[in-house]
């Protein structure tokens, strides 16, 4: 028999409603970086290449973005709390396949399960965590919530590369079982029912509307994955997958403006504050996955650092994080989303600028008021958006506008990325090149150097001829070097920029400083 619980629970009730809420959406975004580390020790176990591999994240992704637009709607029919519930368990128990797999495809595979799964613990989580507060400490609820899920990509790295160098890499997938099986159970005894589950909307499944959407987003988000990989629009594939998506999202929008009963309600982009939120969602996408992808890569490839360093290096900024979503939760309920969403683009605008001044020589010490100004923002970012952005919509439209925000979000940072990583090959070919002219017209320096470097290396015992083309070879590398670090410095002027550009959106977000009353979110 199932006991109905009060919509808005008190004390220990919330407390575990919390932490089965964050618990599921901590999982799905730990889940989308955990790997990276282990790709080496992936590789030679399952006898893949690094394309091949690649699909062991790029299946997560895909499967995540097609759900992610799905989620309220799979809500209203199942009930909120089942869906969750049931999205947990799918997770869970795909993660344990995942580390029983004895080959590459059928680890995509399962890759591929726990992304569906995952695709709505973060959506569906964020409605659960709003509605066991009440309205004046929703700011407060979106702080909670955001500290989980801000916080798990930069976890993600740490924790791979803990578990794979003192386990194997079947580790990072079995992590999550307990912590699957502890939020399941909480969400079946905690979550309240009585308002959600026995009021659920069913209506006709909207088949086509599910296919087109699957089809567009799945090749969208192909083509944004493996784009670099396969050279863009010189691969017949990618051209094709192109073409795909185009067609599919363009008939998903068609139809879902015809028909009844839509999977997704297009419509709800009339709403200001939901279309502005979506459309800056997108830069706070572009701007955290960016500098994300882009900071790996300069400590890793320019400075020497492992894997695990890099990520004991992001950890401490994490600290920072945290604090600005104590502090930003309550100042959000206090003077409005708007005012803070502007201290958080001035902040993260301001962290991007000065991130595009490293050099080849950088310290961390050099790196940490660019991390710290990055990470203090997030909370005047994540809160005051998601609370501006859904302020406007009916109670029923909050599981839907939830899955679009998050949706445009995962699809800024997909897009900015594919596109900061053409950038970085266009823009390091291009200070190559100038790099390389510019030591042509001063030979005589380049020529002291190079001699000084053949001298060393002769002396260590290299006849001249080897140590001459030694020398030309290091010349290179540092010409390499230097002209990758000022393509780093290239993108982090673009992320400024997008935020300084996304700026004007803020106007249109809504100047109430809560969402207002949640009875009945499915």
């Amino acid at each position: 028999m199932t006991t109905l619980m009060p919509s808005n629970p008190r004390g220990i009730r919330r407390l575990l409603i919390v932490v089965a809420a964050l618990t599921g959406a901590l999982l799905e975004v730990l889940d989308t970086t955990i790997t990276s580390v282990a790709v080496p020790q992936m590789m030679g176990n399952l006898g893949a290449t690094l394309a091949e591999i690649g699909w062991v994240t790029t299946g997560y992704i895909i499967s995540n973005v097609i759900i992610l637009p799905l989620t309220g709607w799979l809500a209203d029919q199942f009930g909120r709390k089942r869906f969750f519930a049931v999205s947990i368990v799918v997770f869970t128990v795909a993660s344990l396949m995942c580390a029983l797999s004895g080959s590459l495809w059928a680890l995509v595979f399962w890759r591929i399960i726990q992304g569906l799964g995952g695709g709505a613990l973060m959506a569906t989580g964020q409605v659960i965590m709003l509605d066991a507060f009440p309205v004046e400490k929703r700011g407060i609820a979106t702080a909670i919530f955001g500290m989980g899920v801000m916080i798990g990509p930069l976890l993600g790295p740490v924790l791979g590369g803990y578990l794979t160098d003192n386990y194997s890499w079947p580790a990072i997938f079995a992590v999550n079982i307990p912590f699957g099986i502890l939020a399941a159970i909480l969400t079946v005894l905690y979550v309240p029912n009585a308002d959600y589950d026995h009021d659920t909307q069913q209506t006709p499944i909207d088949y086509i509307g599910i296919l087109l959407l699957a089809v567009g987003m799945g090749a969208l988000q192909t083509v944004l994955e493996r784009g670099q990989s396969e050279d863009w629009f010189s691969s017949r594939l990618i051209v094709a997958l192109s073409v795909t998506s185009v067609v599919g999202l363009v008939g998903f929008i068609a139809w879902e403006l015809r028909t009844k009963y839509p999977v997704l309600d297009i419509r709800l982009f009339r709403v200001r504050s939901l279309s502005s939120g979506a459309l800056f969602g997108a830069a706070v996408g572009l701007g955290l996955y960016g500098m994300q992808f882009l900071l790996p890569v300069y400590l890793q490839n320019i400075r020497s650092f492992s894997a695990y360093q890099t990520g004991i290096i992001q950890l401490a900024p994490a600290v920072l994080s945290t604090l600005s979503f104590m502090i930003a939760g309550p100042l959000t309920q206090t003077f409005g989303g708007r005012r803070m969403l502007f201290v958080g683009t001035i902040l993260m605008a301001a962290g991007s600028a000065l991130l595009a001044n490293l050099t080849s020589q950088s310290s961390v010490d050099d790196l940490m008021p660019a991390l710290h100004l990055r990470a203090f923002s997030l909370g005047f970012l994540f809160i005051p958006l998601t609370t501006a952005s859904l302020a406007d919509l009916t109670p029923r439209q909050l599981g839907a506008g939830s899955g679009i925000i998050n949706l445009t979000r995962q699809l800024g940072g997909s897009i900015g990325i594919a596109m900061l990583a053409t950038l970085v090959d266009h823009r390091s070919t291009f200070h190559r090149d100038r790099l390389a002219d510019h030591i042509a017209t001063s030979s005589q320096t380049a020529g002291t150097w190079t001699a000084n470097v053949q001298a060393a290396l002769m002396h260590g015992g290299m006849d001249t001829a080897d140590a001459h083309t030694a020398a030309i070879g290091k010349l290179a590398a540092v010409i390499g070097r230097e002209a990758a670090v000022m393509s780093f410095n290239d993108m982090y002027i673009v992320i400024t920029l997008a935020f300084v550009i996304a700026a004007p959106l803020i106007y249109g977000l809504s100047k109430r400083t809560a969402t207002g009353p949640m009875e009945g979110v499915h």
